[in-house]
């Protein structure tokens, strides 16, 4: 196209006649064609120069304080570690935690009856494991949490709290004594855990008390 000033404000635009070949479209076509086929040829002689990784057989290394999915640590009775004291939740940027409290009848010691961390809410900022003051609360280097209906990216108790023997070495953030081994099912701990049912219903009607740390109904 050919533009032409008329004046301050006004601008002719003339277009260009095409040509035989610009109306076949055919010299554009094969000219991309051949710098896509470039990369090509390209990409298959120097597999092991590519950026990308043949996951899940092989990893990505993280960093050694790579903050991934929470754990809830356990004493050696089997008793979780956490008091229910809520120093995580208020910490929490994201408010994504809540937890309700209940109370041993015969040490009067709390502990979380109900404890939940909505994943699609968090941060993974690590201000819940600064904040508490129990050590029961960890971030693993486990970074394999996909999940296929938004009900599930909630876990709970039973998918936070880990036995007493559970190894604390992998842990990337507070407590670091090494790598992480992956033995089973993505989306766990370190271990891997089997895939359990969702605290609830996919297609029941979000509880916004949930996202304020309150109670569900």
């Amino acid at each position: 196209m050919n533009l032409t000033r008329v004046r301050p404000g006004v601008v002719r635009v003339e277009r260009t006649p095409l040509t035989v070949l610009d109306r076949l479209y055919l010299p554009q076509v094969i000219a991309g064609m051949m710098v896509t086929i470039g990369h090509l040829l390209h990409n298959l002689f120097n597999l092991k120069k590519l950026p990308t990784i043949s996951y899940p057989e092989v990893k990505r290394v993280y960093s050694e304080r790579f903050r991934g999915r929470h754990i809830l640590t356990t004493r050696e009775d089997g008793t979780t570690r956490c008091v229910a004291c809520y120093m995580c939740s208020t910490a929490c940027p994201a408010e994504c935690i809540t937890i309700e409290a209940g109370e041993d009848e015969r040490t009067r010691e709390k502990f979380p009856v109900r404890y939940d961390i909505d994943l699609l809410r968090c941060i993974f900022c690590g201000y819940c494991v600064d904040a508490c003051p129990e050590d029961a609360i960890y971030m693993t280097r486990d970074y394999e949490m996909a999940i296929d209906t938004r009900a599930r990216s909630v876990v709970g108790l039973r998918d936070l709290v880990v036995p007493p023997n559970f190894p604390v070495g992998p842990m990337g953030w507070r407590p670091y004594y090494g790598s992480i081994e992956k033995h089973g099912t993505a989306g766990g701990t370190g271990i891997g855990q089997q895939l359990r049912s969702a605290p609830f219903e996919d297609d029941a009607p979000p509880n916004p008390d949930v996202f304020r740390g309150g109670d569900a109904q």
